[in-house]
């Protein structure tokens, strides 16, 4: 009788998932691999499928195996042990970051011809793609711009359309415009997606699971990167308690080095309101001047005394290639500890706007301005003043010193100091020609940001860096009490750092927000169809006028909310608390209860930040 029912219930889940693989079976899985690069195991028993319809996105520190995981996929790489399996006749393809073979003087649509089969679909497909990436499809490859070479290699990729599309790090080096048409295109790709990338909002928008690598071991959750700071914060949390309960805290501080992300949500607490206080301050400062402005004389080479807030004044600036206008009548006042975020197509004038204000060009008509005591530190994208056979130790200290001279005066050892940037010290005698391209990101912005002055200008700092480098950039601009101008396509970044937006045209045209992307972008998207730009303009001048004049008090129903919200705040702490305990003692339910407890701290921090709110209002 025992064995019957024994059989019965092993029959009875045998079917059962039978039936659910027929209804939607992997395209592809791993199985029990190992995966191990110059004598260093990166994975060990990592098992996953992937299933058609799946937006997953990558996640982990530089150096986990991201990129070697894509390339056991592609079977680029052999897995050491284990199994892959895939669907008969599926197709990979894969976009990746490195430097790759063209036929010089092939066109762009030979390119993409010479490895993708081309019939009347594909080669409208062809004119599509090529069109929404800035691609001329006849130019040859000869005549190609690096950044041009890499997103032709993505257009073959997306021409390919295979079952399974590996992206790693597809947004790099384009434009805002470009990457919203990514998305919007990606939404609707009919294969798989498997994409690395640092950019949040992108991630957000195209992914519905999420790949975790870390330690050697792969953490899945199937809801998207949306909720992935409460998800992997509640993991994080477990395995401090657990590591705690096995007395292991130097094995929990090797795991926190792997990621930022409880850092970062107690941090986002008060970010937020740090910004707002920041942008009114701005914005009351603008409508101060332009009050003032008849008063204040800008005339002369520099920017007098009696304009002591305003650090570079542009009036009436033009500038011109030949018949091409790049900028058309453009003026702005830029104040002390502003933080601009600029954006724009490729070419639209963003570099220039840069090279205008450093005085590097002259304008064709109009004059710029400067504070007589500006100090500009500027950090190019090129990274052209990184010499490859140069070490990082002689990069960071020029002079020959083991100490780097800070903006404060103090002076600190290299060592320690480039270990705040995620350097190890026993790689200072290491040659920058054999860093990454993220690494030598961060170490040009570890000798712009030792000693900064008082304006700084990064041009695309944020390419090639991953979160974690992402996020130790923001904490330091957060704090940086000078003047700010950052081009960047992240908008993630430009929603925790900016304070005000510039936004180029393709006509030369200019256009100022105040406030984060988020801002600009629901501002300019609620008046784009019925104001011009000069309405827009005298919109904002009202709503200058308005913040300036804002005297908010808290209202009767917020004083009601205010009085309630400790108690939430405490009930919510109390099941996040229940289900810790519940968590410990039953870990075989982990995934279901980290997933609650992600919504759950995700309520709190809400809950939390509204407390701030009113609390300052009252």
């Amino acid at each position: 009788m025992f064995k019957f029912d024994l059989w019965a219930l092993v029959l009875n889940y045998l079917f059962k998932n039978y039936t659910f693989l027929m209804s939607n079976p992997p395209i592809l899985s791993i199985r029990s691999a190992e995966i191990s690069f110059a004598k260093k195991v990166l994975f060990e028993n990592l098992s996953f499928n992937i299933f058609n319809g799946d937006r997953i996105c990558l996640i982990g520190k530089n150096g986990v195996g991201k990129t070697s995981l894509m390339k056991a996929i592609t079977q680029e790489i052999d897995l050491d042990t284990g199994e892959r399996w895939v669907a008969p006749n599926l197709q990979i393809g894969y976009l990746s970051q490195n430097e790759f073979a063209f036929d010089q003087n092939h066109s762009i649509a030979d390119f993409i011809a010479s490895q993708v089969k081309i019939d009347d679909e594909k080669s409208y497909l062809i004119d599509i793609i090529c069109d929404n990436l800035g691609l001329n499809k006849d130019d040859l490859i000869k005549n190609l711009s690096g950044g041009q070479k890499r997103r032709a290699n993505l257009a073959k990729a997306l021409v390919f359309e295979p079952d399974i599309l590996l992206l790693d790090e597809p947004t790099n080096h384009l434009d805002l415009e470009t990457i919203q048409w990514l998305e919007d295109y990606l939404k609707n790709y009919r294969g798989a997606l498997l994409v690395i990338s640092h950019d949040r909002k992108f991630l957000e928008k195209v992914t519905n699971k999420v790949f975790w690598l870390r330690s050697g071991k792969i953490n899945i959750n199937n809801y998207g990167y949306k909720n992935f700071e409460e998800w992997s914060g509640a993991i994080i949390d477990h395995e401090q308690r657990e590591f705690n309960n096995l007395q292991k805290k130097y094995e929990l501080e090797k795991q926190w080095l792997q990621t930022g992300v409880t850092a970062r949500r107690k941090r986002n607490i008060g970010r937020l309101h740090y910004l707002k206080e920041l942008q009114q301050k701005i914005v009351q400062q603008h409508h101060l001047i332009r009050q003032n402005q008849n008063k204040i004389n800008i005339n002369s080479a520099k920017i007098e005394n009696d304009a002591p807030q305003i650090i570079v004044a542009l009036n009436n600036v033009n500038k011109a290639y030949e018949d091409k206008k790049i900028i058309d009548n453009f003026s702005i006042k830029i104040l002390r500890g502003e933080k601009i975020g600029i954006i724009g197509k490729n070419g639209s004038g963003k570099s220039t706007l840069l090279n205008l204000i450093t005085t590097k060009i002259e304008p064709t008509s109009g004059n710029v301005k400067q504070a007589f005591d500006i100090d500009i530190s500027y950090f190019d994208q090129s990274r052209s003043i990184i010499d490859d056979q140069v070490t990082l130790h002689d990069v960071i200290c020029d002079n020959g010193s083991d100490y780097v001279t800070l903006a404060n005066g103090k002076t600190r050892h290299v060592c320690g100091y480039l270990k705040d940037f995620l350097f190890d010290p026993k790689e200072l005698k290491t040659k920058a020609k054999t860093l990454s391209g993220g690494q030598q990101n961060r170490l040009l912005l570890a000798k712009t940001l030792a000693n900064p002055g008082n304006f700084l200008i990064l041009d695309e700092p944020t390419n090639d860096l991953d979160m974690e480098s992402l996020d130790m950039l923001q904490e330091y601009l957060l704090n940086y009490q000078g003047t700010l101008l950052i081009v960047s396509h992240d908008r993630d970044f430009l929603d925790n750092i900016a304070t005000s937006i510039l936004s180029f045209k393709e006509d030369g045209s200019i256009f100022q927000n105040y406030g984060n992307y988020s801002d600009y972008e629901n501002f300019f998207n609620q008046n784009k169809q019925e104001l011009t730009l000069n309405k827009i303009e005298e919109k904002q001048i009202r709503d200058l006028e308005k913040i300036a004049k804002n005297t908010q008090k808290i209202s009767n129903k917020e004083k009601f909310e205010l009085e309630k919200l400790p108690k939430q705040i405490e009930e919510t702490e109390e099941k996040i608390l229940k289900l810790n305990e519940e968590l410990a003692k039953n870990p075989t339910n982990s995934a279901e209860i980290a997933q609650e407890l992600g919504i759950l701290s995700k309520k709190l921090n809400e809950l939390e930040d509204r407390w701030i709110f009113l609390e300052e209002l009252s």
